[in-house]
C-alpha cells in the first residue's frame, strides 16, 4: 500500500474510533460561540473560541455562574446540546430554566453533594478523601463528554473545590482535557475562584460583581440583580486592560 493511501486508511480508522486527535497536523476547529452577553462577545471578538478550554473565574457571589448560564441559554436556544458537570451538586435547574436555558438540551452530571465544611477538611493519611473523589469523578466526566463530541458547550464547575485539592491535580490531567476538546466544535468552560487551566487559544474571564438590592428595609429587601465587571485576564490576542460592565437580572 502506498504511503498516501496507508495514511488515509489510518485516518479513517482513527476517526471511526474517535482517536483522530492523535494525528499530527490536525486542523483545529475555528469559530466562536456566543456568551449570550453582547458586551462580552464584543470584547472577545465574537465569543468563546471553539476547540479550546476557557475559564470564568471570580469569588463567590460575583456573577460567574450567571455568565455561564447566559452562555448555556444562548447555546441551547440555538439548538446546541450542552453539558454541565456539577461537581458537588450546587446547580439550580429551575433558575437556569428561568434564565432561558432549555433543560431538554442539557446533560446535567450531578456529583456528590458535599458541604463546605467537608470540602475544607484535609484528610489524614489513610482516611477517605471525599473531596479528591468528587473532583476526580468530575474531571473524568468532563473528559468523557469532550471525547464523545456533539456538545456545543461543556461546563466544568469547580467553584467549590478548595485550592489545595486543585493543586494536587497533575498537569497531565489538564493536558488530556485540552486534547479531548482540541479540534472540535465544542467549547469547554471551567468555573473556579481563580485561574485553573486554559488552552493556548482559550481565554480567562475574571468576574467581579456587586449585588443590587430592592426594598425599604433590610428585612424586606430582595436581590434585584448584579452589576458585573468582566475582564479578560488570559488571552494572547485580546487587550487585557479592557473592562466590560454587564447588568444581570436577579
Amino acid at each position: 500500500m502506498s504511503l498516501p493511501r496507508s495514511r488515509a486508511h489510518l485516518e479513517a480508522l482513527l476517526q471511526a474510533r474517535r482517536l483522530d486527535g492523535t494525528l499530527a497536523g490536525r486542523v483545529p476547529a475555528t469559530g466562536l460561540l456566543s456568551t449570550g452577553l453582547p458586551e462580552l462577545d464584543t470584547t472577545l471578538g465574537g465569543g468563546w473560541p471553539r476547540g479550546h478550554v476557557s475559564e470564568i473565574v471570580g469569588p463567590a457571589s460575583s456573577g460567574r455562574t450567571r455568565v455561564l448560564v447566559s452562555t448555556l441559554a444562548a447555546a441551547t436556544t440555538r439548538g446546541d446540546v450542552a453539558a454541565w458537570i456539577d461537581t458537588v451538586d450546587r446547580g439550580d435547574p429551575a433558575g437556569a430554566a428561568a434564565a432561558g436555558v432549555r433543560l431538554s438540551h442539557v446533560l446535567w452530571v450531578r456529583g456528590m453533594p458535599l458541604s463546605p465544611g467537608v470540602l475544607a477538611i484535609r484528610p489524614r493519611r489513610g482516611d477517605p478523601d471525599l473531596t479528591h473523589t468528587v473532583l476526580q469523578r468530575a474531571l473524568k466526566a468532563a473528559h468523557l463528554v469532550a471525547q464523545a463530541g456533539g456538545f456545543g458547550v461543556i461546563a466544568l464547575d469547580l467553584c467549590d473545590m478548595p485550592a489545595f485539592a486543585l493543586r494536587q491535580v497533575p498537569a497531565s490531567t489538564w493536558l488530556r482535557l485540552h486534547r479531548a476538546v482540541e479540534g472540535r466544535e465544542s467549547v469547554l468552560v471551567v468555573l473556579g475562584a481563580d485561574p485553573i487551566t486554559r488552552s493556548a487559544g482559550g481565554v480567562s474571564v475574571r468576574v467581579q460583581g456587586r449585588p443590587r438590592w430592592e426594598g425599604e428595609s433590610p428585612r424586606a429587601c430582595r436581590l434585584a440583580g448584579m452589576d458585573c465587571a468582566l475582564r479578560v485576564v488570559g488571552s494572547r490576542s485580546l487587550d487585557p486592560s479592557r473592562e466590560v460592565q454587564v447588568a444581570l437580572a436577579g
